[in-house]
């Protein structure tokens, strides 16, 4: 995707998965400003948090939360907890 720059915040649904992680460091090193990781596990998949620290690395501000992406309810809660300053943006779906 030469000539897009992700802006604001970018959905990785499935984001703690190893498909998902590829996306995410994507995402990172191409100047994605935050990054909302889902997964049903969220911060306690395995390798979240080493994940966390190597997206902040690449400059990113990272959130991982659990979260069934089937669940409408649960994926509109989510949704209503993105910042203001960094609105919603682009949706990666790897789940």
């Amino acid at each position: 995707m030469e000539g897009w720059r992700p802006s604001g915040t970018v959905l990785v649904t499935g984001g703690t998965g190893a498909l998902g992680a590829q996306v995410a460091r994507w995402l990172a090193r191409n100047g994605a400003e935050h990054l909302l990781l889902t997964s049903r596990r969220g911060p306690d998949a395995e390798g979240a948090a080493e994940l966390r620290e190597e997206l902040t690395a690449l400059g990113a501000r990272v959130t991982i939360e659990s979260c069934d992406v089937s669940d409408r309810s649960a994926l509109a809660e989510l949704l209503d907890r993105v910042p203001a300053e960094h609105p919603l943006t682009a949706v990666m779906h790897t789940a």
